[in-house]
C-alpha cells in the first residue's frame, strides 16, 4: 500500500506538538529475589532494575526506575508469601508510576504454592486492575518468567516453562496487556545464573535490556536525530517496527503513529548519550568550551586556534611539545558502554590523541608505524592493546573513535571499522582526561598536529 504521509507532512507534525517534559517519569518494576537483586554483588547498582535505569537514563534522563522487587514473593495471594501483602506493594500504589513492569511467577512454582494454580488467573488480573487504576494510569507489561536452570528452592522449571507460562499469555489476551518474554530472553544463559535461579550482574544486564528500549530516536546510529531519522519513521508508517517504535516512552506501542513523532520531536537536533564534546572552535582564550554539558576543559602549552583551519568549523593546532588539552573526570570506561570520536590531522608514531590521566591511552598511534591503536584493556592475564593496520599519520583529516559494547572493543577511522575484538573488565580510573597527550605526559606522546571535534558518548554510536 502506497504511504499516505509524507516527509512534509511529518515536519507539519512536528511544528505543532507540545511535549510536557517537566515532569519525571517513573517505572515501577514489581518482582521476586531475582527483581531484587538477590545474590548480586552491590544490587543497588548491578540489579536489573537498576541497569535499566541507566539505559533509560540515556534514552531520557527524566526517566526513573525504582525496585519493588520483594525476596519470595508470590502472584498467587493465598501462597506463603504474597507481593499483594508485602510493604513493597503498597510502596507501588503510594508512588503512582507512569510504567510498571510484573516479573511474578518464579516462586508459584513451588508445589506448596501452585496447588492454588486455579486462582492465578484471577489473582494476576486483580494485581493489572489494581495498578491500572491507579490516578497515574501507568502502562503495565507483564513478564514471562526467566527459566529455572536448576530446580533449587522448590521451584520447578518445567511448572513455569509448561503451565504459568502459558497462563501469562492467557491473561495478555484477556487483559489486551503487553508481554515481555524474559524466558526466551534468557534461554541460553545458564552460565550467568550462579544457583540456576538467580542472575548475577551479567544477567540482570541481559534482563534490563530484554526491557528496555532496543533504539533511541537515532535511528541509524550517526549520533544525531535529525531528518534522517525522521525519513525512517516515514518509511515505517503504520507498521509494527522495533526499531522506531518510541512512543508512548520508553517502550512503545507496536505501531509507528503519532505517538513515535511526539518522542522524537523531543530529541529532535540532539545527540542521544552525548555526554562531553568539545568543538574547539574558539578563536583564542585558554578554555576549550563543553558544547555538551559542564566540562569546560583547560588549554596548556601555546597551541594555536585555527577558526577556518578544522574539519569541522575550527581546530586546535598542538605543537607535539607541549601543548595538550586537561579535561576534569567524565567517563569511567570500566562501567559502562561509551564511544569516543576526533577529528585529527598530522601527528606522528607513538603520539596520542586521547588518554586518562594515569590510566590507558584510549586513542594512540603504533610507536612503529602510525596505524591507530587502543591501550585501554582488561585487567587479565589475556589482556592486551587493539592495534588495527589503518594509518592515520599520514597529513590527511581522520576521523578517529572507540566504541565499547559489552566486551566488545571496535576501532573505527573514517567510519569503517579497522579493528576488533573481545576484551573483558577494561581497567579504568575516575580520573581526567588529556587531549593530545599520553596517560603519563611522557615526551614523545605529545600530538604534533590538529585535532577537532572530541565526542564521548555513554552508549554506543555507529559511525
Amino acid at each position: 500500500m502506497k504511504k499516505t504521509i509524507s516527509l512534509v507532512m511529518i515536519l507539519a507534525i512536528l511544528f505543532v506538538l507540545t511535549v510536557d517534559m517537566a515532569n519525571a517519569k517513573l517505572v515501577a518494576c514489581v518482582g521476586d529475589s531475582i527483581t531484587y537483586g538477590s545474590g548480586i554483588s552491590n544490587r543497588n547498582y548491578n540489579s536489573y532494575p537498576a541497569q535499566l535505569d541507566r539505559m533509560l537514563q540515556k534514552f531520557d534522563n527524566q526517566w526513573q526506575v525504582q525496585n519493588f522487587g520483594v525476596s519470595g514473593a508470590t502472584l498467587l495471594r493465598n501462597a506463603d508469601k504474597p507481593y499483594v501483602q508485602q510493604s513493597a506493594y503498597n510502596q507501588v500504589l503510594a508512588a503512582e508510576p507512569d510504567a510498571v513492569i510484573i516479573k511474578l511467577g518464579t516462586n508459584d512454582s513451588k508445589p506448596h504454592n501452585w496447588i492454588h494454580k486455579d486462582d492465578f488467573i484471577s489473582d494476576y488480573i486483580f494485581l493489572i486492575d489494581t495498578f491500572a487504576e491507579l490516578p497515574s494510569k501507568p502502562k503495565i507489561w507483564i513478564c514471562k518468567p526467566v527459566p529455572a536452570f536448576n530446580d533449587n528452592f522448590g521451584i520447578s522449571n518445567a511448572v513455569i516453562k509448561d503451565e504459568i507460562i502459558p497462563l501469562v499469555s492467557q491473561i495478555a489476551e484477556l487483559k489486551s496487556a503487553e508481554v515481555i518474554d524474559l524466558y526466551t530472553a534468557l534461554s541460553d544463559a545458564s552460565a550467568l545464573f550462579p544457583d540456576g535461579i538467580h542472575p548475577n550482574a551479567e544477567g540482570a544486564k541481559l534482563i534490563a535490556e530484554a526491557i528496555a528500549p532496543v533504539s533511541t530516536p537515532d535511528f541509524n546510529g550517526d549520533g544525531i536525530v535529525d531528518a534522517a531519522d525522521m525519513s525512517i519513521i516515514v518509511d515505517h508508517w503504520g507498521e509494527n517496527y522495533p526499531l522506531c517504535d518510541i512512543g508512548p516512552a520508553p517502550f512503545g506501542d507496536n505501531i509507528i503513529d503519532v505517538q513515535d513523532l511526539i518522542v522524537l520531536a523531543e530529541y529532535l537536533f540532539t545527540e542521544p548519550g552525548l555526554i562531553a564534546y568539545w568543538k574547539l572552535d574558539e578563536t583564542e582564550g585558554i578554555v576549550a568550551k563543553d558544547s555538551a554539558g559542564a566540562n569546560d576543559a583547560n588549554i596548556v602549552g601555546d597551541p594555536l586556534w585555527q577558526p577556518d583551519g578544522g574539519m569541522v568549523d575550527g581546530a586546535l593546532q598542538l605543537d607535539g611539545v607541549d601543548d595538550y588539552v586537561g579535561t576534569d573526570f567524565i567517563l569511567n570506561p570500566t562501567e559502562e558502554s561509551f564511544s569516543v570520536f576526533a577529528w585529527v590531522k598530522g601527528g606522528a608514531a607513538g603520539q596520542v590523541v586521547l588518554s586518562q590521566a594515569g590510566g590507558a591511552n584510549w586513542l594512540s598511534t603504533n610507536p612503529s608505524d602510525g596505524n591507530l591503536i587502543t591501550e585501554l584493556k582488561g585487567t587479565g592475564r589475556s589482556a592486551s592493546p587493539l592495534q588495527s593496520q589503518t594509518i592515520i599519520t599520514d597529513d590527511n583529516w581522520h576521523r578517529i573513535g572507540l566504541v565499547r559494547d559489552g566486551s566488545l572493543r571496535t576501532l573505527y577511522v573514517d567510519s569503517v571499522a579497522v579493528a576488533q575484538d573481545t576484551q573483558d573488565g577494561l581497567g579504568g580510573l575516575e580520573n581526567g582526561l588529556y587531549i593530545g597527550i599520553g596517560n603519563a605526559m611522557q615526551p614523545g606522546t605529545y600530538w604534533s598536529g590538529l585535532i577537532d571535534d572530541v565526542r564521548i558518548y555513554n552508549r554506543v554510536v555507529t559511525p
